[in-house]
């Protein structure tokens, strides 16, 4: 069997990705090794609750957005039902020392106004940090059509750390946290990450947010429908466990079945670090082999799933991040659990108010679960017994800070051992490779031509990240003049 294009993996860039190659004519595939597509993304369902396990929220989908023409260009915007967050307070920072919260409302008049009058002393900095978030964040290949593709990624690696630039806010400790709250969203400590890379996550919320109505499940069947529909195939339960090359370039991949299925395009939407695994000895130069297995990884994560005893009015439609002291928010990985930030959402943002699923996301390391790996998906013994272990201390660090929290049922927990499992990241990393400073980050063309990369670290975490990547991937295969040309008339 001959195809035009494999694609490895089934996350939203691969199906992104699969879905502009069907599009303009390709005879696409895509393989999964799982036993559904995007496993991570689609959520699942424990005591009679859907949980939106990988998409919560997503943002710049409002007038304006610079992500709309994108979602019209792929038609998501036909398939799916968009639903605003609280206008007044979409994301809210809760200090655990003394109860105070800080409720971000949408827009970034409105966020630079509830800033200002809480941080008066700071109001000048507020207004000039927030103007400068604002032209930022979408200064970012297929969000600005105008952007040279060619230097995009130059500023995130050499510029200016988020901590470094929050320095003059010193004085303000609650506004540093704040201003920073959002590095939960990538995984990467403000020390280590760009003031661009988190103007291009958060500034995204500031300019509007949306949930999908029927969540993660909702978004992963529209673009399998709609992939469906422009012809591409889709095979679940096929492990890609090498590629096929002649003549110095790539054609086809092999299965662990031993199938060989050919084609003159692959593009591996998965963790880099994996690349080199499946890649023909020489075919690649051994420094760039060694790039790409070096890469960091971003934090990994417990995930905590529970049934709260009555409707938890404070995550509707909004979500909740707790830190336990003022100042940049950081994932405090050398801290004992009980002391890490923590970010609360509810199990399904789409339904009626009195829904009473919970999600908390707590900061991980790897090294705090490792030793009850057996090798593949299997525990060593005790592991379970561990699971429950965490689960009460997260049951009580929830309700410490969410009195309303303090009769929740425990239903399920993802370790950083369950997050390898399902996105095959390294340590369970919980937003793959990170955009770190100094790191450089692979570019969607590798020379094996036919060969090439698509994923959250070809641009940036996140629904956005992974729809602008499969763009960029795309873009280098057919063309960037061809699908810009497409988005224009999308705006």
């Amino acid at each position: 069997m001959q195809y035009d294009s494999i694609v490895i993996g089934s996350g939203l860039s691969g199906l992104t990705c699969a879905l502009l190659l069907a599009r303009s004519g390709q005879r696409v595939l895509v393989l999964e090794q799982h036993a559904q597509p995007a496993p991570v993304v689609r959520g699942f369902s424990r005591g009679g609750i859907y949980f939106d396990s990988g998409f919560h929220y997503a943002g710049g989908l409002g007038d304006g957005g610079a992500f709309q023409p994108l979602f019209r260009h792929l038609g998501l915007d036909r398939k799916l039902q968009l639903f605003p967050f609280a206008e007044q307070g979409f994301d809210r920072l809760r200090l655990s020392t003394t109860g105070e919260t800080f409720a971000l409302p949408v827009g970034f008049e409105n966020l630079k106004t509830a800033l200002k009058k809480r941080f008066p002393g700071a109001a000048y900095g507020i207004g000039r940090y927030i103007d400068e978030i604002e032209q930022k964040w979408c200064r970012f290949p297929y969000l600005d059509l105008d952007v040279d593709i060619a230097d995009f990624s130059i500023e995130s690696v050499h510029g200016e750390s988020l901590t470094s630039r929050l320095q003059e806010f010193s004085a303000y400790p609650e506004l540093q946290g704040v201003l920073s709250m959002h590095s939960l969203l990538y995984g990467i400590d403000p020390v280590d990450a760009s003031s661009t890379l988190n103007a291009q996550v958060a500034g995204s919320y500031y300019h509007s947010v949306h949930g999908i109505s029927g969540g993660g499940r909702a978004l992963v069947n529209a673009l399998l429908e709609l992939l469906i529909q422009a012809g591409g195939e889709v095979r679940c339960q096929a492990q890609v466990v090498g590629l096929r090359t002649a003549a110095g370039a790539v054609a086809g991949v092999c299965l662990a079945n031993g199938e060989v299925i050919f084609a003159n395009n692959v593009v591996a939407s998965l963790n880099p670090t994996l690349l080199p695994e499946l890649l023909p000895q020489g075919v690649l130069r051994p420094a760039y082999l060694k790039r790409l297995k070096n890469l960091r990884q971003t934090s990994s994560a417990y995930v905590f799933f529970g049934k709260a005893n009555r409707a938890v009015e404070s995550l509707h439609r909004s979500n909740l991040f707790v830190q336990p002291r003022p100042g940049t928010f950081s994932p405090g990985l050398d801290l004992p659990l009980e002391q890490r930030g923590f970010y609360l959402a509810a199990a399904e943002q789409g339904v009626a108010r009195e829904q009473k699923g919970v999600i908390g996301i707590v900061p991980a390391a790897y090294a705090e679960v490792a030793r009850f790996s057996a090798g593949g998906k299997g525990r060593t013994c005790g592991y379970l017994e561990k699971k429950q272990q965490l689960a009460e201390r997260l049951q009580r660090m929830f309700a410490a800070s969410c009195p309303e929290l303090a009769e929740m049922e425990f239903l399920e927990l993802s370790t950083p051992l369950t997050l390898r499992d399902y996105s095959l990241a390294p340590d369970g990393a919980m937003y793959g490779v990170g955009r770190y400073i100094g790191q450089h980050n692979p570019h969607p063309a590798t020379r094996l031509p036919g060969l090439f990369l698509s994923g959250q670290a070809i641009a940036a975490p996140g629904l956005l990240g992974a729809v602008v990547a499969a763009y960029l991937t795309c873009g280098s295969m057919l063309g960037h003049g061809l699908l810009r040309g497409e988005i224009k008339k999308c705006r």
